[in-house]
Formats: C-alpha cells, structure tokens, sequence
C-alpha cells in the first residue's frame, strides 16, 4: 500500500512539528530537575547548549544526504532519535541523562529540518505557497511551544507528570513512524558505486543558497540570529524567568512563558502573506525591536500578563518576517537544492541560538536571569535593525535556482 501525496505532505508536516514537540516537551519540567534533582541554571543553559549544538552539528554534516539517499531514510532516522529521547527522560535522575537526551533531540531536529522539511516542498503541489513557506521557517516554532504547552498541563493536572507525556510521545512517533514507510518516496536515490561516492560527498560540512538571492539569504539570517537568540533565552532560561521575575513556580504557566514567544508565529505569515517580502520583513522587524523592548521592561517590573503579550508580538514578527524570506528563496528552486538550502538556513538559526547560549551559560553563574536578558535583547536589535537595512535590497525573483556553495 502506497500513500498519496497529499497525504504524504500532511504526514510530513505533523512528523516536522512532532519532532520538534518532542524537543520541547523538557522545557516545563526544567523547574522540576531544578528543585527536585539540584539542578543549576548554568546546568540548564549547558543542556540548552548541547542540544542546540547537536542540532547543528547534524544540519551542517547530514543536511543533504537526503538529497542522494532519500528524504524517507533521513527522516525515519530523525524520529528514532526522538523516540530514543523519550526513552532517555522517562527515568531522567541526572543531568548527564538529561544532556544525552537534549543532544538527541536536537540530532534529531537537525535530521528532520532538511529531510522532512524538504519532503514537504516536495509534496507540497497545488497548496498555498506561504503555507508550504510557514511550516518549513514555522515549525519548529509550533513544534516546540505545543510540546511545551501540552506538558505543562499534563505535569500540572494529570497523574506522572515526569513520565506521562514522554509516553505519550513515544506513542504517536512510533505512529507517524508506521505512517512514513508507507508514504512515497519524493527523490530517487542514486544506487551502486555512484550513490556511494555521492553520499560522503554530500558529508562535506558546507552552506548552500541560491546565488541570484543574497539579500534574500542575508536578511533572513539576520531575522534568524534575532529572533532565535531570544527563543534560545526563553528555553534555556524560561523557568527561570517565571520564578525569579514573575513571582510563581507553575509548570503550565512556565510553559506558557516559553512558548508565548513562538507559539503565534504561523498567524504572522498569514498575516503578511499579502504584502511585498519587503514590507513584511520591515513590519516583522519593527514590531520585534518593539516587543523586545517591552519584554525588559516587563520583566525588570514583573508585569506576567505585559510580558505574555510581548512575547506573542515577538512570535508574530518572526512569522512575518522569517515567511516572506522563505517565500523568496524557495520559489521555482529545484528538488535536489531544497534539503542544502533548509539545513543553511537552520545552521545560521542555530548558531544564532548557540553562540550567545553559550556566553549566558558561563554568565549564569554571575548575572542574574534579568542581566542576561538585557544583553540578549541588544543582540536580537541589533540584528533586527541589520535585517531592516538589508531587506531594501530583498526582491522576489521566481524561478531563479542557481545555487552557490560557501565552505
């Protein structure tokens, strides 16, 4: 039995996000290692670190080996390391546990970013193309903030709050996992001593994106060095911030916290999805720079209900913003470019979130949560006021697929 494309596109889609869900089921228990297992926030922003690493690390080595294997192999890898994750924090007593378990996480949404997220362009025929374009920059805005929010409330309400929602995650991968062999191959994979040849060459770290693009490619990487860095600080720092700025330790309102700052990033696509690229990055990033502002604010006043609503303004620009570029650099480019392309993309996203994770990990220990976020919101202006610059020169230019390589 052979599923259709359509239907292959709607599995990929959930599969994108689910793993990605996975990723961000943790983040309401991070209070709970906090308190219960002695946790540190240093240890928290090392994990937050190790997986943020992981993720990239597959994205710059395995980005488009889907592109000679084929996308189905990728991405059954990818949600085998989440169901091993999952395994891994149903009996998380020690941070090492919890460490190996981030890392798999993140290999396994850097795995999924390129494969999965190019199986969906693939069998993406006859959808809208700011649809296709905001689950491919979106979903791991979604993925992350529903997997959190769904395991606050079950830590909140339901009955083995650290086990039960990693069971159920186990479940449901293992579903989409049945629903994967049983979806149609989008590429063909090059067989024999050619196939092989190709797939070490294709494990030769590099960034691909399309050359008649730049600006497309520098101000998306601008928007994503923004905006990531500040969702980095929410998931390694999220906790935290609930319980040292905002006055209370509720795992569903910490979930809440983090993912308030992803979780409306699809309705900014849709939004501006009637805009020019330009003045839907230059909307996006003005509201940014504002929202981000109001978030200090907030937080040095311990406004919960002010700093909710920034954060959701920040979710918003992102969508806008991160969807208009994806629309440009993804129109008419050719099958074989896609996976290259989406693994460049989210190497620069995940750099945006590493490097400074790492500074405010060995800062963590020195500065307070507050302290911190102030140097993260300079980084994320900074480099929204750079995106700004440069999106007067984005133009969409359709059926340009001319790739450039940087090594």
């Amino acid at each position: 039995m052979r599923l259709a494309t359509g239907s292959a596109f709607v599995i990929a889609a959930t599969a994108l996000i689910l793993v990605f869900a996975t990723a961000g089921a943790p983040i309401s228990l991070f209070n709970s290692y906090r308190l219960d297992d002695g946790l540190s926030n240093a240890d928290l922003g090392l994990v937050s670190l190790g997986y943020f690493f992981s993720a990239a690390t597959a994205l710059i080595v395995f980005g488009r080996l889907s592109d000679v294997v084929g996308r189905k192999p990728m991405a059954l890898t990818a949600l085998l390391c989440a169901v091993a994750s999952c395994c891994l924090l149903l009996n998380m007593q020690h941070i090492l546990v919890l460490f190996a378990a981030r890392a798999l996480q993140g290999f396994a949404c850097g795995i999924a970013t390129g494969s999965i997220g190019a199986y969906v362009v693939d069998t993406s025929r006859g959808r809208p193309a700011w649809l296709v374009a905001a689950i491919t920059s979106s979903s791991p805005m979604i993925g992350i903030s529903s997997g959190a929010i769904v395991s606050g409330a079950l830590v909140t309400w339901a009955p083995m709050p650290r086990m039960l929602i990693f069971i159920l995650l186990i479940a449901i991968l293992s579903l989409c996992l049945l629903l994967f062999l049983f979806s149609p191959e989008s590429i063909n994979s090059r067989a024999g001593a050619d196939g092989y040849v190709s797939a070490l060459a294709s494990l030769r770290p590099g960034l691909y994106f399309p050359a008649m693009r730049k600006w497309a490619f520098l101000t998306l990487a601008c928007v994503v060095v923004a905006t990531w860095s500040l969702g980095a600080f929410y998931q390694a720092f999220g906790p935290s911030i609930v319980a040292e700025q905002l006055g209370t330790n509720s795992p569903i309102l910490a979930a809440l916290a983090f993912s308030s700052v992803m979780i409306l990033t699809p309705m900014g696509g849709y939004l501006t999805s009637g805009l020019t690229p330009r003045r839907a990055v230059l909307l996006g990033m003005l509201l940014y720079i504002g929202a981000a502002l109001m978030i200090l604010v907030s937080l040095d006043s311990g406004w919960l209900l002010a700093f909710l609503c920034a954060s959701l303004l920040v979710g918003i620009a992102q969508g806008a913003a991160t969807t208009a570029c994806f629309n440009v650099l993804l129109a008419g480019l050719a099958v074989e470019q896609r996976a290259g392309l989406l693994s460049s993309v989210f190497v620069i996203s995940y750099a945006g979130a590493v490097v400074p994770g790492l500074v405010a990990s060995l800062a963590a220990s020195s500065f307070s949560v507050l302290q911190i976020c102030i140097g993260y919101v300079l980084l994320g202006v900074a480099a929204a006021i750079a995106a700004t610059v440069s999106s007067f020169w984005l133009e969409a230019i359709p059926g340009c697929g001319q790739v450039a390589e940087v090594v």
